[in-house]
């Protein structure tokens, strides 16, 4: 709707005093003039103005009928996104609590598993313990028989010689070894009889050899000490060619010498080898064996060292 209003009249300015009836007069008669030309001119005039706060009214009604329509789309259209959200965020939350039950489940499963294994790996560290004793108590019990059985070897070797290097005889009989042990004895200054024999036999070996080893068992101790101390007497101020040997044995071939000791029982004999190889190599001057014990001396005056086992060796390697 157009509004349009009449411009205000314009300001009536008198050109001279005039008496109050007369400039009445006046003005209404230039109103009227005014006002015929205002309408010559086209100009609307109304008696009253419209009411704007009605059209406004009657507007903003229909907006708010049309609005009412979009509002109430909208609003469906937010319900059915948050009716999806919330049906997807339950199945989602379904899917979860699914997956933390089976979740739980195997883990206590494997609670269970790792209390079970726990427990048995306890089980089996007590009985490794326990065995762990057993074995400490089984070796000192070893350890204490092989004691008794060295002790019993060495008085059982306590009353025999070993003699090395004495060519074989064709068809040699313990008899002819009998005459060997009581040449040597009478070549030594030992008086040796066939009473103070108990056993004389020579060992066989796999090697090719006809001067295998002759075992001498006398029926005293005190035989074989007097035996052992006329050979030391009779080795000592000689040299080595004229020391004991195969010639003053009255045997037909090459001169040989003949090694004689007290015999060792097995442990023994390997220490022995392992004293001696240990004297070659760090320069001690002595090494023996007396009553089935090693003895190493590192100079003539210095005193003499017991080898109980190989550890004593080790250590004095070790030392050195």
């Amino acid at each position: 709707m157009t509004l349009r209003h009449s411009p205000p009249p314009a300001p009536l300015v008198p050109d001279a005093p005039a008496p109050h009836s007369t400039s009445t007069e006046a003005n209404v008669t230039n109103v009227r003039d005014r006002s015929c030309t205002g309408m010559s001119l086209g100009v609307q005039h109304y008696d009253s103005a419209p009411d704007l706060r009605l059209m406004l009214d009657n507007a903003t009604e229909r907006k708010k009928r049309k609005f009412e329509d979009k509002d109430s789309s909208v609003s469906e259209i937010i319900k059915e996104m948050f009716s999806s959200f919330t049906q997807e965020q339950k199945l989602r939350f379904n899917q979860l609590q699914a997956t933390i039950n089976s979740l739980t489940e195997q883990n206590n499963a494997l609670t269970h598993s790792v209390d079970m294994m726990s427990s048995k790996y306890d089980a089996f560290l007590a009985k490794i313990s326990e065995m762990e004793t057993q074995r400490k108590a089984d070796q000192k019990l070893i350890c204490l028989l092989e004691d008794k059985v060295e002790y019993l070897e060495r008085k059982q070797k306590s009353t025999a010689i070993e003699i090395r290097n004495v060519p074989k005889k064709t068809d040699e009989s313990k008899n002819d070894l009998c005459k060997l042990v009581q040449n040597i004895g009478n070549t030594i200054s030992a008086e040796i009889d066939n009473c103070y024999l108990k056993d004389v036999y020579r060992l066989n070996s796999n090697k090719s050899s006809n001067s295998n080893l002759i075992i001498v068992e006398f029926t005293s101790t005190l035989v074989r000490n007097n035996l052992l101390e006329k050979l030391k007497t009779f080795n000592k101020d000689r040299i080595p060619g004229e020391k004991l040997n195969t010639r003053q044995l009255d045997w037909h071939g090459p001169c040989k010498p003949v090694y004689i000791s007290e015999a060792l029982t097995n442990k023994a004999q390997r220490l022995f080898y392992l004293a001696r190889t240990f004297q070659k190599q760090n320069g001690y001057a002595f090494c023996w064996s007396s009553h089935g014990v090693v003895y190493l001396r590192k100079e003539e005056k210095s005193p003499h060292i017991k080898l109980n086992s190989e550890s004593d060796i080790e250590n004095l390697r070790k030392s050195i």
